[in-house]
């Protein structure tokens, strides 16, 4: 018997362990399992507390389901043996008879569990749980009787025997927590029949009665004890624990693993108890209006990405700083006018010159005036009026370009000419030149083209020598498709082969 109890009780321990380690912290239900001491109370006398012998070994187990902060409903039972023998004068043997018998019981039940940690009278988070146990239920018995328990009219009675009787339950316990999951549980149960099948008596053995506990009294209803010590493995639920942890906040993380243990009733919580914060930008989620965007406390968690004070969602310029009467668009000059529809974005301007200045006075607005610093015309788009003067110099200039015949190499003659027109351009600076070069009719057509083309080229290096930008620059040629006089007459020909220089703005 000792055998099978150890290894019912060792497997059932080692499955409940694997089963509830997997588990959360925060539990409803509890599964016990335990082991101990069995001890009869009844017709033939008591081994309670151990005042009489033998003892037996039961295992059982529970199973509860949290209720409130003060009960607990369970299933519960054990299985184990029960017994008891005495030595009893026999008159008809004249001699001494070891009566008694051993069962083997089996009960379940249910009911409920008073505990005495519910926040009146001790603290629902106390290491030391004291409860009361009450319930009902159905045993069975399976027993065996000593050959001397065999009085004469009763042997059939006094048979080994098997039946199934009602019986209620009380105890009383204290459960040590080990932790959130798993709680030591001391306990001490009565159990007591409605019937006297354990021990068949009382019966007259010899003529004399053997209700010993009861002398010359109504007979006892068989009860026995059961002393135990188990394990509780808590788990499973959001609503409470059969042996319930403290949670102020009632987030279902208990106090003792919460790291923010006042959260508002209105958040979500991670697994330590602490706000959802999906953007980890330190507005809870519940009052975060861009959850999924990193963003500031000022904005509810909408982010303001160009940090000029104005959320994105308002900002028609989110990634430049500006201001809020621009909504969030910038005016860098601070002209009135946005950068967006500033032609003169960092110079202070006015809303006729389209947020540019007309800063040399000539009424031409700087974003159209070539010559911002040099008061100009209309026709030279803001330039000066180049003088009468200086446009007779750059037709003697022209006229005065030599090339090597046939070639497109300049003549030595043709660099005092050119100098002439390199001053020029000097004192013009916003001016450029656009250098034409022309053919007479004589040879092909294409040569000329091509011929025409590589003498403006080489005029353009040489003012490029004297320090004009190229970019000032442009050479055209244009072969014999204009002439400026007949090319049938060698005096013709001789006005059509030239250069002309043409300055523009």
């Amino acid at each position: 018997m000792n055998k099978y109890l150890l290894k019912s009780f060792t497997a059932l321990f080692i499955f409940l362990s694997i089963f509830t380690n997997a588990q959360t912290s925060y539990k409803k239900f509890g599964i016990e399992v335990n082991g101990g001491l069995r001890e009869y109370h009844g017709d033939l006398g008591s081994s309670l507390y151990f005042k009489n012998s033998p003892d037996y070994q039961g295992v059982g187990g529970a199973f509860g389901m949290y209720i409130n902060s003060s009960f607990d409903v369970n299933l519960y039972g054990s299985v184990g043996d029960i017994g008891f023998y005495k030595t009893v004068y026999d008159v008809e043997r004249v001699d001494y008879s070891r009566i008694g018998f051993r069962s083997r019981v089996t009960e379940g039940m249910i009911g409920l569990t008073y505990k005495f940690n519910n926040g009146y009278i001790l603290d629902e988070d106390v290491r030391f749980k004291p409860y009361l146990r009450a319930g009902w239920g159905a045993m069975s018995s399976a027993s065996k009787f000593t050959p001397e328990s065999l009085p004469k009219g009763n042997e059939g009675y006094r048979q080994d025997r098997f039946w199934i009787a009602s019986h209620w339950n009380a105890g009383l316990g204290l459960k040590i927590a080990v932790s959130d999951a798993i709680d030591i549980v001391i306990s001490e149960q009565f159990n007591y029949s409605f019937d006297d099948n354990y021990d068949a008596s009382p019966y007259v053995v010899a003529g004399a009665r053997l209700n010993s506990a009861a002398e010359g009294n109504k007979p006892l209803h068989d009860i026995y004890a059961y002393h135990s010590l188990g394990l509780v493995f808590n788990f499973g639920g959001d609503g409470g624990s059969s042996y319930r942890i403290k949670d102020e906040d009632g987030d279902g993380i208990s106090d003792e693993f919460d790291i923010c243990p006042n959260t508002p009733e209105k958040y979500a919580v991670d697994t330590v108890g602490c706000p959802m914060d999906d953007d980890k930008d330190g507005v809870f989620n519940e009052d975060d209006e861009c959850p999924d965007v990193p963003g500031l406390p000022a904005f509810n968690g909408c982010p303001d990405s160009d940090g000029d004070g104005i959320v994105d969602s308002k900002d028609k310029c989110p990634k430049v700083p500006g201001l809020a009467e621009f909504d969030g668009c910038p005016d860098s000059d601070g002209d009135g006018i946005t950068d967006a529809e500033d032609k003169c974005p960092l110079k202070a301007g006015t809303v006729e010159g389209q947020g540019c200045p007309d800063s040399d006075g000539d009424g031409i607005y700087d974003h159209v005036d070539v010559c911002p610093a040099t008061p100009g015309i209309v026709a030279n788009k803001g330039c000066p009026e180049i003088k009468e003067e200086v446009k007779e110099k750059i037709r003697l200039a022209a006229k005065g370009i030599f090339f090597e015949s046939g070639k497109d190499v300049l003549k030595s003659e043709s660099f005092e000419n050119l100098n002439v027109l390199a001053e020029i351009l000097r004192e013009y600076k916003e001016a450029k030149v656009i250098i034409e070069g022309h053919t007479d009719s004589q040879g092909d057509d294409a040569d000329n083209l091509v011929l025409s083309q590589s003498r403006t080229e080489s005029v353009k290096k040489y003012l490029a020598s004297q320090g004009i930008d190229e970019s000032r620059m442009s050479a055209i040629g244009y072969g014999e498709s204009k002439p400026v006089a007949d090319n049938a007459t060698a005096k013709g020909r001789a006005f059509n082969r030239r250069v002309d220089f043409k300055l523009v703005y």
